[in-house]
């Protein structure tokens, strides 16, 4: 039968265990200044080195050839260890009681002839047995750590593959939404002034070359994403004409090394103009403000559709989700009976 690796750990760590009490004990009689030669001293130290080998030969014994044997049940092993570790210690007690050697390396009257050698081993047994279960503790408790650990590793790779997998659909969700908005946009402006619908369907184009040559990244500079959020607004205002405002404060110094996940402020402007109503006499008004904090603020006055379709939401639920995968953090909704604010947490890579 093949020893197993920590059964192998156990050999040594007995080995220099032995050795240790040995020099041990030398040394302690070496301080004491005790004669070595013939001393009981040193007799003593002998019996308890030998007696503590024995124990350890025993329980490594029926560790490696014998415990195995008794199958995968905890409360059966133990009991077969334990009940033959003792049952082997109470026979080496009686051998060296009965033993010629153990009252001849004796130099004082022995009280207890039987009793005393018994006691002793097992004493030195209960010992071995203690050094024997924190050695495997420890070697299980280690164990168990290098197997967390590498579970840990394996969920943390397989999250991760799974995120990259939500992410690249949560984008793929943002195209048709997006493009099935403008399209019908262009159809209602085509019936109403073809001269407008060109210059939308020019915006349009450009948006959409834009769009495409970005949709591989996660993550886009601030000054690119507001670029396009303002090609944006103003393919609206050929829609809206003066039924849309919007004004947009970020100071210059805030825009260099500050990012957003693609796509992400374009979507909050569509979803203003899409849930809104927008005319002449109330237009919808759109700000887009930086605040020291480290937010982008997106307000609009709320202007709610008379036959408004009921909102399902997809959009800023999207966002959220892809919030949570690249930033680690949320965006935050404010909505009241006049104004409805979305913040988006700015990005420093």
């Amino acid at each position: 039968m093949a020893i197993s690796p920590q059964h192998k750990q156990l050999i040594r760590i007995a080995g220099g265990i032995n050795l240790l009490f040995l020099l041990l004990c030398v040394m302690l009689l070496v301080y004491l200044g005790k004669d070595l030669s013939g001393n009981a001293g040193l007799m003593k130290v002998l019996k308890f080195v030998f007696a503590n080998s024995l124990c350890w030969i025993i329980n490594l014994a029926l560790l490696v050839y014998v415990v195995p044997l008794a199958g995968q049940s905890k409360k059966r092993r133990n009991f077969i260890f334990y009940g033959l570790s003792f049952g082997c210690t109470l026979s080496l007690g009686l051998l060296i009681a009965n033993s010629s050697l153990y009252t001849a390396f004796s130099h004082q009257v022995i009280r207890n002839p039987i009793i005393a050698p018994i006691v002793f081993v097992f004493g030195i047994n209960a010992l071995s047995l203690f050094a024997i279960e924190l050695v495997l503790s420890r070697a299980s408790q280690a164990r168990f750590n290098i197997q967390y650990a590498n579970m840990q590793a394996e969920n943390a790779m397989l999250r991760v593959k799974s995120l990259e997998a939500q992410h690249e659909k949560l984008k793929n969700q943002l195209h048709p939404h997006f493009l099935f908005n403008s399209l019908s946009a262009l159809r209602s402006l085509i019936r109403r002034d073809p001269a407008l619908a060109e210059q939308y369907l020019l915006k349009l184009s450009g948006f959409l070359r834009f769009s495409i040559s970005h949709n591989e990244q996660n993550i886009v500079p601030l000054t690119e994403e507001l670029r396009f959020s303002v090609d944006y607004l103003e393919m609206q205002k050929i829609r809206f004409r003066g039924a849309l405002e919007y004004s947009v404060d970020i100071p210059v110094d805030h825009l260099s090394d500050a990012c957003l996940p693609v796509f992400s402020l374009q979507l909050i402007l569509e979803n203003a103009i899409k849930h809104n109503q927008l005319t002449q006499e109330q237009p919808l008004c759109i700000d887009i403000r930086y605040l020291e904090s480290g937010w982008l603020l997106v307000e609009n006055n709320i202007q709610v559709k008379l036959s408004a379709d009921p909102a399902s939401g997809i959009g800023l639920k999207n966002l959220s989700d892809r919030y949570k995968l690249l930033a680690h953090d949320d965006i935050r909704i404010e909505n009241n009976s006049d104004l409805f604010k979305v913040y988006l947490k700015v990005i420093h890579p």
